[in-house]
């Protein structure tokens, strides 16, 4: 394993939640985007990191395990451990995987083989189904290690330092025509 990487990640929506709050980078504010359309609920916490700009051109999303919920706008000490690859809306869309670095129940954690395994199969079930009744697609590319996880997490960081000021739609539209294979067709 490589460096080990601890990042505040910003809650935006809490464990056991089916309200979808989404953070806007220009007014600074974490608002209710939609309610989930069908019976299901966020697995574990959701947040972001605010340094890191995905491909999406959204800040890059974490998954935080931690036995407690967390309320939006909260700041979640997260160990990172791993990284889950999605393609949504024909958009990179990746989710860090992490464990909360606040709580000693999870100071062994180093690696994602350190959790159940049955916790990964229910976050991958969970965004293969949870925009099915919207009629959308989400493509779960599966799981990668820590090294993976900590490349992405820089990749988005060098995202955010060049282009964050860029208005979201702006930004993929450039980026589909310099990193098409971050697209899908």
């Amino acid at each position: 394993m490589s460096e080990k990487l601890i990042l505040d990640v910003i809650v935006e929506i809490p464990k056991g939640s089916n309200v979808k709050y989404e953070y806007n980078r220009k007014t600074g504010k974490i608002s209710v985007d939609r309610i989930l359309y069908g019976p299901n609920f966020y697995p574990q916490n959701y947040g972001f990191i605010p340094e890191a700009l995905d491909w999406d051109g959204d800040e890059l999303d974490v998954l935080v395990f931690a036995d407690q919920s967390f309320q939006p706008g909260i700041v979640v000490p997260t160990k990172i451990i791993g990284a889950l690859a999605m393609i949504d809306n024909g958009e990179t869309d990746t989710k860090l995987i992490g464990v909360i670095a606040a709580d000693p129940r999870y100071k062994h954690v180093d690696t994602m083989k350190d959790l159940s395994q049955h916790e990964f199969a229910i976050i991958k079930e969970f965004f293969e189904t949870y925009k099915n009744l919207q009629n959308k697609k989400v493509q779960v590319n599966g799981f990668h290690d820590h090294d993976w996880a900590i490349k992405e997490y820089h990749e988005c960081v060098e995202l955010m330092e060049k282009y964050g000021k860029m208005d979201k739609d702006e930004f993929i539209k450039k980026m589909k025509k310099q990193h098409p294979e971050k697209y899908a067709k």
